[in-house]
């Protein structure tokens, strides 16, 4: 292990679904570790698109339009551009869940207004500058956290929320047999959602004996725990850089823990 490549010869099970996977793969790779993917998510669109195209006709009565994902962005964004192809009205603010989310609103030009402190829904709910009666478009999985909605809602928000795509939550039983196989140094979560999917492939947990856990912030966390599973380490940052820090920090305290001290 060096200084540049501190994660060299560990090989990291990353559970995105197959589309988001690519940044926390690069970091892996540029720290000098082995990305091994096994999906246990995937994303589709709504059954019923009409509400979608309602809250994007409409956005111009919203002071807010909150994105909590990569994913709702390419959905949300693009029936909002469809709706809108002049862009969007005037007085509307852009609020979004983390880096990762505000860069790909950036990819596509939408504009970023409101970042929160941490990148958590929690985050977003005290901070939002958003007034009594003002309305929130709130564009999020149909699985997604009611917490957001319910805590905008007690701040006196008008909230409209509303799913932009839906996540379908599964491994596939063979792709965590062959992760598995590759005895990995540990094991990332990005969302409750993965840790759903991923043990749903695992079946017997006691396969995971010994593998580090990582979770992206304390919300996938929980997921974990109440599981009965250990987590090795949460980030002090809930981004993706924040979880490959997290991955450095762990496997440097192992490795001084290993080394004996000199007498």
């Amino acid at each position: 292990m060096s200084a540049e490549r501190p994660l060299a010869g560990r090989r990291i099970l990353n559970t995105r679904a197959f589309e988001q996977s690519g940044s926390l793969d690069a970091g892996l790779r540029a720290l000098g570790a082995e990305p091994a993917g096994v999906p246990s998510i995937f994303f589709e669109p709504p059954d019923d698109l009409g509400p979608l195209h309602e809250a994007a006709r409409s956005i111009d009565e919203a002071a807010w339009v909150v994105f909590t994902s990569g994913t709702g962005v390419e959905q949300g964004w693009g029936a909002i551009r469809e709706a809108w192809p002049d862009g969007l009205p005037a007085g509307i603010g852009v609020a979004a869940i983390g880096s990762g989310t505000a860069s790909a609103l950036a990819e596509v030009g939408a504009p970023v207004d409101f970042l929160p402190p941490e990148a958590s829904g929690d985050a977003l709910v005290a901070t939002l500058p958003v007034r009594p009666g003002d309305r929130v478009v709130l564009l999020r999985s149909h699985i997604g956290r009611e917490a957001i909605a319910t805590g905008l809602a007690a701040r006196g928000a008008d909230v409209r929320d509303v799913t932009a795509y839906c996540t379908r939550v599964g491994a596939d039983p063979h792709g965590v047999d062959m992760g598995l196989m590759l005895r990995p140094d540990a094991i990332t979560f990005t969302s409750p959602s993965t840790v759903r999917g991923f043990l749903k492939g695992v079946g017997d947990l006691r396969r995971l004996d010994g593998i580090p856990l990582v979770p992206i912030g304390p919300v996938t966390a929980e997921a974990l725990t109440d599981a009965g599973l250990p987590v090795a380490r949460i980030p002090e940052d809930y981004t993706i850089p924040g979880l490959l820090d997290a991955l450095v920090t762990l496997f440097s305290t192992s490795a001084d823990a290993e080394t004996p001290s000199t007498p």
